[in-house]
């Protein structure tokens, strides 16, 4: 089967399964206009802002600028949902889709290029970086080198199990006992639980996986129900549970590649924000220039790890019908920008973590500390 042909074998699935997709018109969700929705998402974004400077600069104010970060990330997720609960779903596939198959095979490989490049410059010593990229690649590439995308192939089983444990042997072989011994502090274990459960939530709802405000039809309206089915995301089919609860109301499903997916994407948060959190509550940010880079790097890459799903859901609101292009961009199987987000994620979550935790201040006791009892001990 040519590049061609799989690409218009997927745009006439996708086409055909558009009444699954949630869809709602109009300038209101719920009753809430969508420009307060949106005006609640950007003041999460500055609230967060204000709250992690605040944290940066230290002293009695910690608790409010944990207070301002916490209430940010609330209200940026559930605006966010609100968003992506209001999507809009085109009629017609357009024919540049085409060339997704192109771009797709093209991106894997200078994905794949790239990672045996930049490795073979910065980390010579460390070829476990160029297997990691080349998974990545593989999972890039894997929908539109496999006949009928590969959705029943076992090579797609092995590949998603394959990208997590590459992950976790770099973080064997390179934050090796910092990153636990993080984890071992009060603060930035509580920071992890609290973000992989907000990310938990953000994720599945921005990837459609949960709505609360459902298509309902004649026959399921005022009816709960939980069926099992199959769900061809990421890679290949999944077992997965569908489900309604009207009293909420809550519907989606629960795949076991969604939960793959959110333990992936959610545990590389986490970490990130662990990490950060012991940077910031041991002062790293104002005594070492490498704290200060480690914490940068990981807000711009948990940020970059959460904005992807709900691009085409805010798009849409706030755009309408004009956004038709980010939803088959976003939302095609075919289409290489899920892939690279998703490998874009990894890379710079994986090397943010595995950088920062090698900072001074993420020592547990932290090196000045330990130095200082062993003066006053003397």
């Amino acid at each position: 089967m040519t590049l061609g042909h799989a690409v218009a074998a997927a745009a006439v699935g996708a086409a055909a399964n558009l009444d699954a997709v949630v869809a709602h018109a109009g300038t209101t969700h719920a009753g809430t206009p969508h420009w307060l929705l949106g005006a609640l998402t950007v003041l999460g974004i500055v609230g967060g802002i204000v709250g992690f400077r605040v944290l940066r600069e230290g002293g009695r104010s910690d608790r409010v600028g944990a207070a301002l970060l916490s209430l940010g990330a609330v209200a940026v997720i559930a605006g966010t949902i609100g968003l992506v609960e209001i999507q809009i779903a085109p009629e017609a596939t357009p024919d540049w889709t085409e060339w997704f198959p192109v771009i797709n095979a093209v991106s894997a490989i200078v994905v794949a290029l790239g990672s045996l490049v930049v490795v073979r410059w910065k980390w010579p010593e460390r070829p476990r970086y160029v297997g990691l990229g080349l998974l990545l690649a593989a999972w890039i590439a894997y929908p539109t080198l496999l006949p009928q995308e590969g959705l029943t192939n076992p090579l797609g089983y092995c590949l998603a199990a394959a990208v997590p444990a590459a992950v976790l042997y770099v973080f064997y072989r390179d934050a090796d006992t910092a990153f636990p011994r993080v984890l071992t502090a009060r603060i930035p274990a509580l920071t992890a639980v609290v973000t992989f459960a907000l990310f938990g939530v953000f994720y599945l709802f921005s990837a459609g996986t949960l709505s609360m405000n459902p298509d309902l039809t004649a026959d399921i309206a005022g009816q709960g129900f939980v069926t099992p089915y199959q769900v061809a995301s990421p890679l290949v089919y999944w077992p997965a549970l569908e489900f309604y609860v009207p009293a909420i109301p809550l519907s989606g499903y629960v795949s076991l590649g969604s939960l793959l997916l959110v333990g992936i994407l959610g545990g590389l948060v986490a970490s990130n924000a662990a990490l950060a959190a012991r940077q910031l509550t041991t002062g790293g940010s104002v005594d070492s220039p490498r704290a200060v880079v480690g914490t940068v790097t990981t807000a711009g890459a948990t940020a970059c790890g959460c904005c992807a799903p709900a691009v085409y859901g805010a798009a849409g609101a706030l755009f309408g019908a004009a956004a038709t292009p980010v939803y088959w961009a976003f939302m095609d199987p075919s289409s290489p920008v899920g892939g690279l987000f998703f490998a874009a994620s990894v890379l710079i979550l994986t090397g943010s973590a595995v950088r920062a935790s090698h900072d001074p201040a993420c020592a547990i006791p932290r090196e000045s500390e330990s130095s200082g009892a062993a003066e006053r001990a003397a």
